[in-house]
């Protein structure tokens, strides 16, 4: 058993972040001091149990950067959820300097030496991260928050096995137990280190590093073969990589670091469709397996193959909220059926009506039908849910403007700006709406910022020149149109 002085130590380990925590003055960043201990015997790996101990080091200076960060979103009025600054914080840390580790080995008994590990990280964490959440849309939020939650849980899992076996090893005496409790020690050992690459598989993701996400997950796949959440991982930086090579997205905060490495959407497509067929193979009653599988068919233009798979997935689990949302976007632009798109959105509020994502798409539904009041009040429901979202406000602004309220639309669009300032697309309506007010001055300032933005785009020094023309500055109107000719625009 282990002594108190050493459970003294180990409870320590998990408060020692308060006492070293260390902010660095005039930066976005703060720096978080933190020890882990873990312990094993002989019959361990002490590289594995030093690496047990590097991760709880990490995880408590990780849980006292989320203290801070939950801090920092209230005192700029975006408050998130302990389930969000989780997220962010396992997602987004990084390990200042080298890690430093102390050993220290104790005779327990005649046959049973502790070793013990402790280890001392520096992890930084960056406050702007809070308003980089809120760029990624609800529905990935979602998805690296129940990531997130599933590492943890497995990572504790694995954490109660060990325990339980280091208390038969208290108990083991003959040669043959001690040799099962070994091989039980690697294989635990095992799904520990393929946890940690599934971890690093996600903050890779997270981070838009796609190639180096799956990397993580190959890793994790030889370690466990036969486990297909891997599988349903790599598959999925493969969709990412198919949309980023296919429709031109290199330029998403989403997808930083892709490289094709001279291969094709269709390469990687096939890559995704092998890893959700292996993940169906090994689960085929998991429902989410066929819906990821379907949606690598809908991201390439498999449309057909896309609708199977999404109503295999519903034949599994009718109550698959995702299976809905991504099944509308098929009904809607795809299929052109409008009915069968709200339909899916209607089954997708029902089952969950706190969710944001099914409001927020059907008010579009609402808005290109005309159906404006209806459009409306689903926007307004989804910016009750989900205050914080920038380009909620922007939509609610567009709606404003089809029905005439300028100053409403204008007062969401600098809404809009004041949560996400790199979300200059907000512009163009406002230039509209104080067009429409006849405030020409205020629609140059933002033509200003747009043609900053985009300066070699040729409508926007003509639609400039026509405010300075309407504001009779003759020289600066010309000056614009020449600009507007110049770069290839004709009236």
């Amino acid at each position: 058993m282990i002594k108190k002085r050493w459970k003294k130590i180990l409870a320590a380990s998990l408060i020692v972040g308060n006492l070293f925590c260390l902010p660095i003055a005039d930066a976005e960043f703060k720096t978080y001091t933190a020890m882990g201990v873990d312990y094993g015997n002989e019959l361990e790996s002490q590289d594995i149990v030093k690496l047990r101990a590097r991760d709880k080091a990490i995880k408590n200076a990780v849980k006292q950067a989320g203290v801070y960060l939950k801090s920092y979103s209230r005192s700029i009025n975006s408050e998130l959820t302990d389930d969000e600054i989780t997220a962010i914080t396992s997602n987004t840390y990084e390990i200042v300097g080298e890690v430093k580790y102390n050993r220290v080995a104790k005779q327990v008994t005649d046959q049973i030496i502790l070793v013990m590990w402790e280890a001392t990280v520096d992890v930084k964490v960056d406050d702007s991260e809070i308003k980089n959440w809120y760029k990624r849309d609800s529905d990935e939020r979602s998805k690296i928050i129940s990531q997130t939650r599933e590492s943890n849980e497995a990572a504790a899992d694995n954490e109660r096995k060990v325990e339980d076996l280091r208390k038969r090893a208290n108990t083991v005496t003959d040669d043959a137990g001690r040799a099962q409790l070994k091989k039980d020690f690697e294989q635990a050992d095992n799904e520990f280190l393929y946890n940690q690459k599934i971890e690093e598989g996600t903050r890779a993701s997270y981070r838009g590093d796609l190639d180096e996400a799956a990397k993580f997950y190959t890793e994790a796949i030889e370690l466990n073969p036969n486990n297909p959440k891997a599988y349903v991982a790599r598959g999925s930086t493969y969709t990412g990589t198919v949309s980023v090579l296919k429709h031109k997205i290199e330029d998403s905060p989403r997808f930083k670091r892709v490289k094709s490495h001279g291969n094709s959407a269709e390469t990687y497509y096939r890559l995704a469709l092998e890893d959700f067929g292996k993940a169906i193979e090994l689960n085929p009653n998991d429902a989410m397996n066929y819906a990821y599988r379907g949606y690598a068919h809908y991201t390439f233009g498999k449309y057909p193959q896309a609708l199977a798979d999404y109503d295999r997935a519903l034949k599994i689990d009718s109550a698959c909220l995702w299976v809905y949302m991504v099944r509308s976007m098929y009904y809607n632009h795809i299929k052109k059926d409008t009915k069968l798109a709200m339909a899916d959105l209607n089954k997708a509020i029902e089952l969950n009506p706190d969710k944001a994502g099914g409001y927020s798409m059907r008010s579009l539904l609402y808005k290109n039908a005309k159906q404006y009041q209806l459009a409306l009040a689903d926007i307004n429901k989804t910016i009750e849910l989900e205050p914080n979202e920038g380009h909620h406000y922007y939509s609610r602004g567009g709606l404003y403007l089809e029905l005439g309220d300028y100053n409403r639309a204008l007062e969401d669009f600098n809404k809009c700006l004041e949560l996400d300032p790199e979300f200059y697309v907000v512009r163009l309506g406002m230039v509209k709406a104080h067009e429409k007010l006849g405030r020409y001055d205020l629609a140059i300032e933002d033509y200003n910022q747009i043609i900053k933005d985009s300066p070699d785009t040729a409508i926007w020094y003509y639609r400039r020149g026509e405010c300075y023309e309407k504001l009779g500055d003759k020289a600066k109107a010309k000056a614009d149109f020449d600009k507007a000719k110049a770069l290839g625009f004709s009236v």
